[in-house]
């Protein structure tokens, strides 16, 4: 029975700080480009005017993309690969929000 007590208080004190952070916002500004050109390429990442590929937007389904150009805030890491259907370097995205 006590370990079903810990258990409990374990799990709910993992919810409480999953769910807080400093800011709660993404850092980097970025767009989302909507590209025809790239066969099997929909979506690219516009950092400073270096286009990437996000190898998991589709973790963000929820998120929609309603213009050609989306302005957004994202955090990512570089994944050291390179996209074969458009040679550009591959990002992970683990922040996505809106501007």
């Amino acid at each position: 029975m006590n370990f079903l007590k810990l258990l409990f208080i374990y799990f709910f004190l993992l919810l409480l700080t999953a769910n807080c952070s400093t800011n709660n916002a993404c850092g980097q500004d970025a767009n989302i480009v909507y590209n025809l050109g790239f066969s099997g390429c929909d979506y690219l990442i516009d950092l400073d005017g270096q286009l990437y590929e996000p190898s998991n937007l589709n973790e963000w389904q929820d998120f929609m993309f309603y213009t050609d150009t989306q302005s957004v805030v994202i955090d990512f890491q570089f994944t050291n690969e390179f996209s074969t259907c458009s040679g550009l370097e591959k990002i992970d995205i683990f922040c996505l929000t809106n501007i």
